[in-house]
């Protein structure tokens, strides 16, 4: 049986992309017996969580972006005494003290790098660290016996940075079906004033990348052909105090309502309130988009979803199938989108029927649990 550790920087209890895959897939890993240990940052209100995993968490008093220094005096002793075969890192920066350990001690015998798409591109440093930094991100890259990119548009970087194209496996992003699906007559709607309007739903952290202003601007456009339209957002983030100015300058302050942020386990009934999600993320390096998880969630609960042609996003929509594609920072195509499925409730019902089904057929955790799984496996073997 193949003895594994997973690290990551980021964990639950934090909220965010990173912290959701790393959960979905150490727990996963873990109901299958692959896992030995998880090792993450401390976080004070992380008992429950750690109770569910007990005894595999060990959490190391440290800032999360300071894990890996710890690990350099750490890691070795622990790889070896639970005679680890392969470590699994959620982030490139934590396989820099598995390379190390591996070379004075042999183990862990593998090394396994997960790779999203920001981390890729930004120096967490500043210059002249970043040229060291940089180069430590390039050695992980070309020296990792696996490295499993979320997306087509993260495989990419990874050939940027010099990644061997063998050792490279793309494993999508997933998303749990059994809590994401349609909601019987959803609250939402009624609680923000809007039971019977043609409602888009934007939803995620409001910082400009994910192109909220796009949806804001595509507005007066739907509101010609669909004078009832509300464009709910639902996030919090930096961008707001910008969002808000945008709308008032627009004058369309009956037609977009600010809905704060939105507490897990509302996001069902909030998706299936909604006629479309629309999420027109733009690039901005290292601002990138390196799937788009609320595409999927969206689809689990029967949604048709609207996303740029951007970063990973291609990789989470079947253009026409399950949404639509299209360009990044174009109001008028935006809107066009927006008013053909808001306008049409049959094209919107098969895409979000066709979205869940193929959520279902390729896209749960538990897909990619096992694609995660059998990669570890066949690397820890070779």
């Amino acid at each position: 049986m193949t003895r594994a550790l997973f690290i990551s920087q980021d964990f639950p209890p934090a909220v965010g992309g990173i912290q959701t895959y790393s959960w979905e897939i150490a727990r996963r890993l873990a109901d299958r017996g692959l896992i030995a240990r998880i090792i993450v940052p401390s976080h004070k209100n992380a008992t429950k969580i750690d109770a569910t995993l007990d005894p595999l968490v060990q959490r190391i008093a440290v800032r999360p972006d300071l894990l890996p220094l710890p690990l350099f005096t750490q890691l070795p002793k622990r790889a070896t005494s639970l005679n680890i075969d392969v470590s699994f890192h959620a982030q490139w920066q934590t396989a820099l003290p598995a390379l190390r350990s591996r070379r004075k001690t042999g183990f862990p015998r593998r090394v396994v790098v997960a790779a999203h798409g920001r981390e890729l591109l930004f120096d967490a440093v500043p210059p002249p660290l970043s040229i060291a930094y940089g180069k430590a991100r390039r050695h992980v890259v070309r020296n990792a016996d696996l490295l499993l990119p979320v997306s087509g548009f993260t495989a990419g970087l990874l050939q940027n940075l010099g990644a061997p194209d063998e050792c490279i496996e793309v494993i999508n992003n997933g998303t749990d079906a059994d809590r994401f699906s349609p909601v019987q007559n959803p609250e939402f709607r009624g609680s923000i004033g809007a039971p019977d309007r043609p409602l888009i739903l934007a939803i995620g952290r409001i910082v400009r990348r994910k192109g909220f202003d796009t949806v804001i601007e595509a507005m007066p456009r739907v509101l010609e052909s669909l004078p009832d339209a509300l464009l709910a957002i639902a996030g919090e983030g930096p961008f707001e105090r910008e969002l808000r100015a945008l709308v008032d300058r627009l004058g369309l302050t009956k037609s977009v309502h600010f809905c704060g942020g939105i507490p897990y386990e509302d996001l069902p009934d909030v998706y299936s309130s909604a006629d479309v999600v629309a999420m027109p993320s733009r690039n901005e390096p290292p601002a990138v988009e390196g799937f788009g998880i609320v595409f999927l969630e969206a689809n689990a609960c029967e949604r048709p979803v609207i996303g740029a042609a951007t970063g990973g996003i291609p990789d989470a929509i079947v253009d026409g199938e399950t949404g639509m594609l299209v360009p990044p920072d174009d109001p008028v195509a935006l809107a066009g989108s927006l008013i053909k499925l808001l306008a049409d409730a049959p094209l919107r019902e098969r895409m979000g029927r066709r979205g869940r089904q193929r959520v279902l057929d390729a896209f749960t955790w538990d897909h990619v649990a096992d694609r995660v799984a059998q990669a570890l496996i066949d690397v820890s073997s070779r």
